[in-house]
């Protein structure tokens, strides 16, 4: 199979017919978000976005790169951060909406101490508050207490961004493969604005909402940009306790202790894939190891778009815009080319290609073809159902490699994840490409065949192959 014109279009005008007209309502319940919120039942949430990054995991994901103990060390040490990352967001008053492979989404929402859910600056206080504090118990949770449990492992570091406002909450997806999501200027600055390293980063907007307390301990960085300097041990133990929050470190220790002996590494089992992998089976105990391509696209100029949307009529025409283009990403992936989708991360989509197993070239081959899909799809199919998002262009990279497929977490919230040097150095491939373009790696390049090879000519000062498309409609 593969992607068809009169194809694409049919399923895109198909899902546009049967979408339903979309609604955005206020929020006002304290109902589960996943229960609330689905395609066309959209809510405008107020509250604190938080991205924290492992920016060292690339570095991490080689050490899973060798003997079998190595693979089970790495999947038992994400998944026991991802649970207790979890744990420590619920306590903190906020609500982990995924992990994108290693990066954390997280949202606070409900203040703390406050029934009353209004949009005064009491609940803007407090909602920074809790987000900030957060992030100050997070970095001292990693650094002191999660790495020590596992010496020789190589330390994780974390880097974070806040932003806050107002965001659209929706749900989308396939069936049972659905998602939560946010659209609007908090989700998506809060993911750009993190740095290096252990940095704590925060826009204006939350800066300007914290407590006099907090503030004092915020340095400017950059237009509208600020630093949060670390507070550790009894200095952090106060600032918690203005805000009536608090945390026994010996609990999260202890529990750290009784999830290692829960989820032995002698348990941790992988094994190949001669069928498509069935994602709802994979758990931390059953885990697949195959060669795959990995494919990250991204929508260019996407969040640019959504700040633009400021009308009601705007944001509803931005939503249906966004689900018509998620969807049918993950048709072509899926349906077009049997391949995997494995999650959506806002308008971006991640891919893995395994089949035919051990056949490097014919996997890579299908990886590059699905994207060229992608790419048509935003060019011409997209456009031709839905013409104002003819400026929007689709950027993507690809890499191939041993990679480990799982689902790693809290039970009911376990996330799909693809662990390996080519998972990681795919999604950098796709951030340092520009819109319409398709930027591989060496290995991909090496096992193309001669016609798919003089396309992903050899960028020799910026030491990259990549091919830019345009596709006439």
């Amino acid at each position: 199979m593969s992607w068809e014109y009169d194809k694409s279009i049919k399923r895109i005008q198909q899902h546009l017919d049967t979408m339903g007209k979309i609604e955005i309502c206020p929020f006002n319940r304290t109902d589960n978000l996943e229960e609330l919120l689905r395609e066309n039942v959209c809510r405008e949430i107020y509250g604190a976005h938080v991205y924290v990054a492992v920016p060292n995991f690339a570095r991490l994901a080689l050490l899973g790169s060798g003997k079998a103990s190595e693979y089970q060390r790495l999947i038992q040490a994400v998944h026991l951060y991802q649970r207790a990352v979890t744990q420590l967001v619920e306590l903190f008053g906020g609500e982990c909406i995924h992990f994108q492979g290693s990066k954390l989404h997280a949202l606070f929402y409900q203040p703390k101490r406050l029934r009353a859910f209004n949009r005064g600056t009491q609940k803007r206080r407090q909602l920074s508050a809790q987000a900030v504090l957060f992030e100050l118990a997070l970095k001292e949770f990693v650094q002191t207490m999660f790495n020590p449990a596992f010496p020789g492992f190589g330390d994780f570091t974390i880097a974070a961004g806040i932003d806050q406002g107002i965001a659209i909450g929706t749900r989308d997806g396939i069936k049972g493969d659905q998602e939560l999501l946010f659209l609007g200027s908090p989700a998506n600055h809060a993911a750009k604005v993190i740095g290096s390293a252990n940095s704590l980063h925060l826009t204006e907007n939350v800066y300007a909402a914290l407590p006099g307390g907090l503030r004092e301990r915020c340095s400017m960085v950059g237009q509208d940009l600020y630093q949060l300097e670390s507070v550790t041990g009894t200095a952090l133990d106060k600032l918690l306790k203005e805000h009536s929050l608090s945390w026994k470190r010996d609990v999260f220790v202890q529990h750290l202790k009784e999830e290692k002996r829960q989820y032995p590494l002698a348990k941790i089992v992988y094994g190949d894939a001669d069928a498509l992998i069935d994602l709802d089976r994979l758990s931390i105990f059953d885990n697949k190891r195959v060669v795959g391509a990995s494919l990250f696209a991204d929508v260019s100029g996407f969040t640019g778009y959504i700040d633009a949307a400021k009308t009601k009529r705007e944001k509803l025409t931005a939503l249906k815009v966004f689900h018509a283009i998620r969807k049918e990403m993950a048709r072509v992936i899926k349906d077009d080319y049997q391949g995997l989708r494995i999650q959506y991360q806002g308008d971006r989509v991640q891919g893995l290609f395994h089949l035919p197993k051990d056949k490097e070239a014919i996997i890579a081959a299908k990886a590059v073809s699905t994207a060229i899909g992608l790419q048509r799809s935003m060019q011409q199919t997209l456009p031709a159902c839905l013409p104002e998002i003819t400026e929007l262009r689709l950027k993507v990279g690809i890499d191939l490699g041993t990679t480990l497929v799982s689902r790693l977490g809290t039970r009911g919230e376990r996330d799909r994840i693809c662990l390996g040097e080519a998972v990681e150095r795919a999604a950098l491939c796709e951030e340092q490409s520009t819109g319409g373009q398709i930027r591989i790696t060496k290995r991909v390049l090496d096992v193309l065949s001669e016609d798919l090879c003089k396309l992903f000519p050899y960028k020799r000062q910026a030491q990259y192959y990549a091919t830019s498309f345009v596709f006439k409609r």
